[in-house]
């Protein structure tokens, strides 16, 4: 039943904006989406992957989005997470659902509040092979990393830079994975704490001559930036992206 009336709520949230605000603020539709994912928690990973969906439809639009977080959405998408670790599935909805709340002020010091910058690395570490995992993965932690409100960069640990290079390692030739790690390490290298970090990485430098070998259009600019704030000098190809051409 549980699992039928979640899912009948992500097909109405889907439909319209008009259905989103009457689940978030009519009948305790809401708190009635939570206290399943709290009943359901280990009970069944699939109540839990249609609830984070539910949770992501409503937090589309970015007026709804601190609402969802207030109301113990961040808490009841980090718990099934943890909970349900190995499931692919659940953690792809999850991520879809942390990221659209990581744009939004209220949220994302919620998330940061909960440890989430290591949980989504965890996450990342655990589906390496995932390029969803990696590139939602990503984009949470550069967004987590910057607080948009106080002109800050959060200082991260060396789990959470490791996670974002090994996701470009282990994606070569995906340009969205590539993408959004380029963005977590630029975001990442406004701190001089996070520069150190990165900068001791010892695969920091093949993976970001990497991708821009294999998308030099895309993030070559972009990665020869990151490499002047990282100090390093950028090789020949970097430089002189057209030689081999001539």
């Amino acid at each position: 039943l549980a699992l039928f009336c979640l899912t009948t709520l992500w097909v109405l949230a889907r439909k319209s904006d008009e259905n989103k605000r009457k689940i978030i603020f009519e009948d305790s539709t809401f708190d009635a989406i939570i206290e399943a994912m709290q009943i359901y928690r280990e009970r069944s990973a699939e109540i839990q992957t249609r609830a984070c969906g539910v949770l992501w439809s409503l937090s589309m639009d970015p007026n709804d989005r601190k609402h969802v977080a207030q109301g113990g959405g961040c808490d009841a998408i980090l718990n099934a997470m943890l909970v349900h670790m190995d499931d692919v599935a659940l953690q792809v909805m999850a991520l879809g659902a942390l990221k659209v709340l990581s744009f939004d002020n209220i949220g994302k010091s919620t998330l940061r509040s909960r440890g989430t910058l290591s949980i989504v690395a965890d996450i990342m570490q655990k589906h390496l092979r995932n390029p969803t995992i990696q590139s939602e993965g990503c984009v949470i932690l550069g967004n987590l990393a910057v607080d948009n409100a106080n002109h800050f960069v959060v200082p991260v640990t060396e789990k959470e830079v490791d996670a974002v290079i090994r996701g470009i390692l282990a994606h070569p030739d995906s340009l969205e994975v590539h993408e959004a790690a380029c963005f977590t390490l630029m975001s990442l290298a406004f701190s001089a704490v996070n520069v150190e970090l990165i900068r001791m990485n010892g695969m920091t430098r093949v993976s970001l001559e990497l991708a821009c070998q294999k998308h030099p259009e895309d993030v070559g600019n972009n990665i020869s930036t990151l490499l002047r704030q990282l100090k390093f000098v950028a090789p020949a190809p970097l430089l002189h992206p057209m030689t081999e051409q001539r």
